[in-house]
């Protein structure tokens, strides 16, 4: 299926699913090209599964995808890899979420390994930073985050934001991002990706935008938490 912005490859019987992946895809990216103040200069293919099991044999990446991973983008050629597992908004959400990381991908990298090489690419963009701002756009804030927070800050596991991994960079960096939505707008943040898309560094990128680097951000946000 074609639509406006994306290529939907999927199973064969299974048009009803590619259908609702390509209005879900094209509804996501009006809200990203938006926040993001950007629109992308390639189509983006998706390939949508019909189950967890065949996405797991899917030849679009080589590494073996684990049970818990609910959808892949990957960068050789900026393709969304997603499975239909019976639940539509957790499909959606996985949509929205991948789709973040493919315009990511094209905002900062070309869409493409080859654009990062000819181009002498070096950003690197920190997970936090990547999946924190995937789950915020795709959910902004959520019931099932702010427990979560809200335990780490009470019992003082929570990290600096330049520590945050693992979970952490999901969670604790949707908590960033919706920190800096709520504190300075949501402009804000668009306007903070086109910054370091144009210095290729993140501290400048967020000094220029709110006024601060990181590691102040991290102070900030950090005592934030405590507050609430």
């Amino acid at each position: 299926i074609q639509t406006t912005h994306f290529d939907i490859y999927f199973d064969r019987g299974n048009e009803h699913i590619a259908s609702f992946a390509a209005d879900a895809a094209e509804s996501a990216y009006t809200s990203i090209s938006r926040n993001f103040r950007y629109r992308i200069a390639a189509r983006i293919p998706f390939v949508v599964y019909n189950s967890h099991n065949t996405f797991q044999q899917t030849n679009v990446v080589s590494s073996y995808i684990e049970e818990g991973i609910g959808g892949v983008t990957e960068l050789f050629k900026n393709r969304v890899v997603v499975p239909f597992e019976g639940d539509y908004r957790k499909f959606r959400h996985v949509i929205h979420h991948e789709l973040v990381h493919a315009v990511i991908n094209d905002m900062f990298y070309g869409g493409s390994i080859q654009s990062i090489i000819s181009n002498n690419i070096t950003l690197q963009l920190p997970l936090w930073f990547n999946e924190g701002l995937a789950e915020y756009e795709a959910l902004g804030w959520d019931t099932n985050s702010d427990m979560f927070m809200r335990d780490a800050t009470l019992h003082a596991y929570l990290p600096p934001i330049r520590q945050l991994g693992g979970y952490f960079a999901y969670r604790g960096g949707q908590s960033v991002w919706n920190y800096i939505g709520n504190k300075y707008g949501r402009d804000e943040i668009g306007d903070i990706l086109n910054r370091i898309r144009g210095t290729s560094n993140i501290d400048q990128g967020f000094k220029g935008a709110i006024g601060m680097d990181v590691e102040e951000l991290s102070e900030k946000w950090t005592k934030e938490q405590k507050v609430l």
